[in-house]
């Protein structure tokens, strides 16, 4: 198995070239002809942010210091993984066409669409600093040393879920409409809006607790809202949880696309 990972790798790294220019499909491609071009994929998110931010500060008013930073930094990554799995499930039936006309590594498709929202993610990072220097709030610049490993884990996590959505959407194809329902409901299933200690339900804590993302986003609001280094078990969980995604995604993948020429 390993030996055929490192070639699946080495194939991927040929195909390079492929890869780069899909990227910028997604990328630019997606909103082709409008005014603004590619600029919506910073637009729509920024525009999410701010809207949940009026909400909860201003008609529920939830008691959390400097509101805003605590929505911006755990939306940011969780848009990167709404998005990657909403767009990287469709990824092999919406390119049907070339699939069943050239052979090329089929996982490069779902790997194109998560890498582009990948950009969005650290460009969209890049927004998030200069609202800290504009409105003062500052950074830990030890805490955010491990804003790259904690960026790499949640890449291959949401690479490994991808993979598996991408994989099984040739064969049941309400799997796009069933993660969109899915990310409607994870979004409040993350302390994406509220804290953990703001619900004393011992219910609901579980639920945050079995939420693979919540481990995620409690790195990101350690990192740049508390301006901490987040604690050994989130990062040996999160570790864990990116490990296993993106080995089991890999091999769901590569076992589902042998038939995908028959169903597509």
């Amino acid at each position: 198995m390993v030996a055929k990972m490192f070639e699946s790798i080495r194939e991927l790294l040929d195909h390079s070239p492929m890869i780069h220019n899909m990227v910028k499909r997604e990328i630019r491609g997606r909103y082709k002809g409008s005014a603004l071009g590619f600029l919506w994929n910073f637009i729509t998110p920024i525009m999410q942010i701010v809207v949940y931010i009026l909400v909860f500060s201003i008609v529920f008013r939830v008691d959390i210091d400097n509101y805003y930073m605590y929505i911006i930094t755990g939306m940011v990554p969780w848009i990167f993984f709404s998005d990657s799995l909403i767009y990287g499930s469709g990824s092999i039936v919406d390119n049907y066409q070339l699939v069943n006309k050239i052979y090329f590594p089929r996982s490069v498709l779902p790997l194109s669409v998560v890498l582009s929202k990948l950009v969005n993610m650290l460009i969209s990072f890049g927004f998030t600093f200069v609202i800290i220097a504009v409105t003062g709030y500052g950074v830990s610049w030890t805490a955010l040393l491990t804003l790259v490993p904690a960026t790499i884990l949640l890449f291959f996590f949401t690479m490994g879920l991808a993979y598996i959505l991408a994989g099984l959407d040739p064969y049941l194809r309400d799997i796009q409409y069933i993660v969109n329902v899915l990310m409607m409901l994870l979004i409040w299933m993350a302390p994406l809006m509220y804290t953990h200690e703001q619900f004393d339900n011992q219910f609901f804590n579980l639920i945050l607790t079995l939420n693979p993302f919540t481990y995620f986003c409690d790195i990101f609001h350690g990192i740049l809202y508390s301006k901490i280094v987040p604690d050994l078990m989130t990062w040996v969980v999160t570790s864990g949880l990116s490990v296993a995604s993106i080995v089991v995604g890999w091999m769901a993948f590569n076992k589902l696309e042998r038939d995908f020429a028959e169903v597509l």
